[in-house]
């Protein structure tokens, strides 16, 4: 999958909950709405490393698979602490 691909997935996600108003939505670039998904809201430790991320956009198929690969990263992080 192209960055810019799965971007607009996630935007489109956000667009669906409504939990943010859609041109703030629009306004994010492809790195801030991908960012926000991988990055915890709490304390803003990144999920996934860079070479991990890139790894998990052109591995995935769709948003659902990028997350799971980001997922199966970050219990593999967990595991090493």
């Amino acid at each position: 999958m192209q960055k810019h691909e799965l971007a607009e997935q996630l935007r489109e996600r956000q667009r669906k909950a409504k939990h943010v108003p859609v041109h703030l939505i629009d306004l994010l670039s492809d790195d801030a709405i991908i960012d926000s998904y991988i990055t915890c809201s709490c304390c803003g430790e990144k999920q996934v490393d860079e070479q991990q991320l890139e790894l998990a956009i052109n591995s995935a198929k769709d948003s659902e698979t990028f997350f799971e690969i980001c997922d199966r990263f970050s219990s593999q992080k967990q595991m090493k602490h």
